[in-house]
């Protein structure tokens, strides 16, 4: 039987897991990692650190009854998990090569080294970039890109301290966000999409188009995805070839993959990629337009090392992030109101009525509503 560890996964992760004849540990973060928590007990081991993977590696050593390269993996569903799960692999030697490398997920991982890569591999998909150390390297670097300029963190997701920049004015009201150093990007401008893909022995099936609704305080948060994105078929196979491009170039032979894309004038930019599915739900839009959900692909994928076939059981399906600021009502009327809607399938708060605030990266946003359209048979 398969073993999977699996760090911090959310319950439908277990449920796809287990229904494939996948053994599943939970792994997860607590203060309480006495000896009775670090033994599986319900199938969880409490770790100090999720993402130390010399602590996680030792604990599987002195839980498991017996392991080997072929019948035990550790999966990650995050940037650093999926990172932090690739090591604990090559520690221990096991997944059978069931996992992205580690220098693949840094590069990933890590925004100049990913920009660096795409100047010398795929330079027709990139732009301009320049790490900056001041306000300064900012205002030279506006200058060379009057069109305007993003600045971004060197790491991380969810457009955490990310700033469009189009004139110097936009700049000096924004010196007291920056922090140094970071990745100052050429500003596309156009639709943006992401593209969900999984490979398998480096081979890549991708799977849908995402088209991103972007608003929030900086205009670069996501705030609502469309799956499948409203493109005809050549725009599609042309975002696909970009996507695969990509993962060759990085080098990834193995998992989920979320690529984000902007349509400049219909040539595409790359964004950013990942070597995980995308959040804001969209591993579930998967379900619908895909016959199954990311997390159902990627156990099939371990398990049998085989692609499970693209089978839509709904025309089309969406995530909308909803502003409650000004919303009267209590939390429980809202969710009521909206699960009214015949197409909406899920409706949850994020954020409690005393937390709510402007929303400047994608953990402000306050609640969200998941939509299916013309579902045509039940799973």
């Amino acid at each position: 039987m398969m073993c999977a560890y699996i760090l911090s996964p959310r319950q439908e992760v277990v449920t796809a897991f287990t229904n494939l004849g996948i053994q599943v540990t939970r792994i997860v973060e607590s203060d309480n990692t006495s000896q009775e928590t670090k033994e599986s007990v319900n199938g969880e081991i409490h770790v100090k650190s999720i993402t130390n993977p010399f602590e996680i590696a030792d604990i599987i050593c002195e839980t498991a009854t017996d392991f080997y390269e072929e019948n035990t993996i550790c999966v990650g569903l995050g940037d650093q998990t999926s990172l932090t799960a690739s090591v604990v692999n090559e520690l221990l030697g096991v997944a059978g090569g069931k996992y992205a490398p580690i220098s693949t997920l840094f590069v990933l991982k890590n925004k100049p080294l990913l920009r660096r890569l795409l100047s010398m591999k795929l330079p027709q998909y990139s732009g301009y970039f320049k790490v900056v150390s001041d306000a300064d390297d900012v205002r030279n670097s506006f200058r060379q890109n009057q069109n305007g300029i993003v600045v971004k963190p060197l790491s991380g997701s969810g457009s955490r301290n990310v700033l469009r920049l189009q004139s110097e004015d936009d700049i000096a009201k924004n010196l007291v966000s920056f922090s140094f150093p970071a990745l100052v990007e050429e500003c596309f401008f156009g639709p943006e999409y992401s593209v969900e893909a999984i490979t398998i022995d480096g081979q890549h099936q991708p799977l849908a188009v995402t088209e991103k609704i972007l608003g929030g305080e900086s205009g670069v948060i996501e705030i609502g995805q469309i799956q499948p994105a409203n493109i005809d078929a050549s725009t599609k196979e042309l975002l696909f070839e970009v996507t695969t491009n990509l993962l060759d170039a990085v080098g990834l032979n193995f998992g989920l993959s979320h690529t984000e894309i902007i349509l400049e004038k219909d040539t595409p930019k790359i964004v950013e990629s990942h070597g995980r599915v995308g959040g804001d739900r969209i591993a579930d839009l998967l379900r619908f337009t895909t016959g199954y959900d990311a997390f159902e692909r990627l156990g099939a994928a371990i398990a049998t090392g085989k692609f499970l076939p693209i089978e839509p059981i709904a025309s089309s399906c969406r995530v909308d992030f909803v502003d409650l600021s000004d919303y009267q009502e209590s939390d429980l009327e809202w969710k009521d109101k909206a699960l009214s809607d015949p197409n909406v399938r899920l409706a949850e708060v994020l954020k409690p009525a005393e937390c709510r605030g402007r929303i400047w990266c994608s953990v402000d946003r306050h609640a969200f509503t998941l939509s299916v359209f013309d579902r045509k048979v039940k799973r």
